[in-house]
């Protein structure tokens, strides 16, 4: 059904084809159990090399923060994917808009993890009968209709020929679709579309086209998606109508409510370390010095106490203590957005409580 060549290497491609994908979406990175120190020390070379490379492949892609963002992208796709269950055209769909370092990737594949798993239990042998439940692309820069059918071709390893119309691309897209039994699909980077020009209006017809053709749930994911033209004009229209946005932000401390939910987030990201002598709660007091270093970002936070963590796993110095302080975070090294922000803020060392600063 589809054609892969037999030189084709999954471990090297993108997401955005199907059997990594798939294979992404089958695995499981499970949390290590965190050893007391005495008994990490008891542990011979050998022992402690597979611990550690357990901790940090964890550490790398296998810590998720329930956020109260994910949570409401988690039961608003599920309500959507109800919805479309019962139409025959129409179909709903969900859009996430923000900034990067603002978890947009890793909510996506949340939620592709999440409707994989559920389609599993429900069709068991469904690889056998080559079903593909979950597909996702890449919209590619000055996209026209034809390069975005050949971004869906290329997931599938669908032939096309240079000479081929966008259309006849899409009508085979559409039968792979149909016949995969495919129930989400997302497209990400959407933001490189834009409904006011005339390579990329053509994109948005031909992704309402195929709204209209697939009985799936589209996810859209990209920047600023609420500011720009594509949501502007009748086009823009036509998509707004038919799909929720949800606008991701960074995280402030304005209130006491966003402050605690600040708070949180940092004492879940603490639960989840696998250190030895780091308690959840001990960052607690560095809140706002930590808000001031990301910017409120979840995906910087996630970036400066993962490699905080790294750094403790990976030192060959044995007296070190499994444990995150100021110190180690200074030494941390973050996005050049985190970086600029936290240099823009003279007042930042006021947010350092004074028996650590």
């Amino acid at each position: 059904m589809f054609h892969r060549t037999a030189t084709t290497t999954h471990n090297h491609l993108p997401l955005t084809r199907k059997e990594t994908l798939d294979a992404s979406l089958r695995s499981r990175t499970i949390a290590p159990a965190v050893l007391a120190r005495d008994d990490y020390d008891a542990l011979n070379a050998s022992a402690r090399e597979d611990y550690d490379t357990t901790r940090m492949a964890w550490l790398s892609h296998g810590i998720l923060i329930p956020t109260p963002a994910l949570k409401k992208a988690q039961t608003t796709l599920r309500k959507i994917m109800l919805q479309n269950s019962k139409r025959s055209s129409g179909h709903l769909g969900l859009m996430i808009s923000g900034d990067s370092t603002l978890g947009k990737t890793t909510m996506s594949e949340a939620l592709m993890k999440n409707t994989y798993t559920l389609y599993a239990k429900r069709f068991p042998d469904f690889q056998r009968t080559s079903q593909v439940p979950v597909v996702a692309i890449d919209v590619p820069a000055g996209c026209t209709g034809k390069l975005l059918m050949i971004a869906f071709a290329d997931f599938f390893g669908l032939d096309y020929r240079r000479n081929e119309t966008a259309d006849a691309i899409r009508l085979r897209v559409v039968d792979a679709l149909i016949r995969a039994d495919t129930e989400l699909i997302v497209v990400d980077e959407l933001h490189n579309l834009s409904a006011a020009n005339r390579g990329n209006g053509e994109s948005v017809d031909i992704l309402k086209a195929l709204h209209n053709a697939v009985p799936a749930t589209f996810v859209y994911l990209g920047i600023n998606l609420n500011s720009g033209a594509l949501l502007a004009g009748e086009r823009g229209q036509q998509l707004s109508g038919r799909f929720s946005r949800i606008d991701l932000t960074r995280y402030n401390q304005s209130s006491p409510d966003e402050a605690r939910t600040w708070r949180d987030i940092i004492r879940a990201f603490e639960s989840k370390l696998p250190l030895a002598e780091h308690t959840a709660g001990t960052l607690k007091p560095l809140a706002g010095y930590l808000h001031d270093r990301t910017g409120g970002s979840i995906g910087s936070l996630g970036r400066l106490l993962t490699g905080a963590a790294m750094d403790l796993v990976l030192t060959e110095d044995v007296t070190t203590r499994e444990e995150i302080t100021l110190e180690l975070l200074e030494e941390q090294l973050l996005d050049m957005a985190a970086e600029t922000h936290f240099v823009s803020r003279p007042a930042h060392k006021n947010s350092i409580p004074k028996k650590a600063a």
